[in-house]
């Protein structure tokens, strides 16, 4: 592995020289020969990134992912966590994608956290998760509560309480107490609200949210 042509790539590629760049990165991955040199680069190159997550769609297949893949089917913390951390590489790599089940990166995180219970930053990787899932359930309230892109129905209402509950176990110190509170009546009004709709024969639930 040469990694001073992997230093040359990036000066090329802030140097807006994408047909060098190309060319370089081609060659770096070419000078891997070894499953013990990807692993010992990738978690290098990994915990060394800040910012964004996106990585050179060559780099991810060919370099990085054969070690997060090895990873994830021996249940390695470490490659739990980067493919959490590293899910929107997947996302647009449907073959990689598939090759995971695919998962998502709360799922990955869950996982992590299943084989680690009393690993801190595992747990508060899924409440991150979880958080910020019920944020975008409940941006377009009073209007409704979403579930994924439409409308929960009342079974979903019902999914979300049940994580709701599951969230407020994971939450050991009461961080996010008071947004749960909130965030739980809101479902239950919407909830009655279904409920009451249904009653009276209206409209489907999910073309009111």
């Amino acid at each position: 592995m040469e990694h001073a042509l992997f230093e040359q790539y990036v000066t090329a590629k802030a140097q807006g020289e994408k047909r060098l760049a190309s060319h370089l990165i081609a060659r770096f991955i070419a000078t891997f020969s070894t499953d013990e040199e990807r692993e010992t680069w990738t978690r290098w190159y990994l915990d060394s990134r800040t910012g964004d997550r996106r990585i050179r769609h060559e780099l991810f297949e060919h370099v990085i992912f054969p070690v997060l893949l090895a990873g994830y089917q021996r249940s390695d913390l470490w490659c739990l966590e980067m493919l959490d951390r590293y899910a929107q590489n997947l996302y647009r790599a449907q073959h990689l994608w598939a090759r995971v089940g695919y998962r998502t990166d709360v799922q990955f995180a869950q996982q992590r956290l299943a084989l680690a219970p009393h690993d801190g930053q595992a747990r508060a990787r899924v409440l991150q998760h979880w958080i910020g899932w019920f944020g975008h359930s409940e941006h377009e309230w009073p209007t409704g509560i979403l579930y994924g892109m439409d409308g929960a129905t009342e079974q979903q209402c019902a999914e979300i309480l049940a994580q709701v509950h599951e969230v407020r176990a994971l939450d050991q110190e009461g961080r996010y107490r008071d947004y749960l509170d909130q965030f739980e009546a809101k479902v239950r009004q919407y909830l009655q609200r279904l409920s009451d709709r249904s009653a009276a024969g209206g409209a489907s639930p999910t073309q009111s949210a």
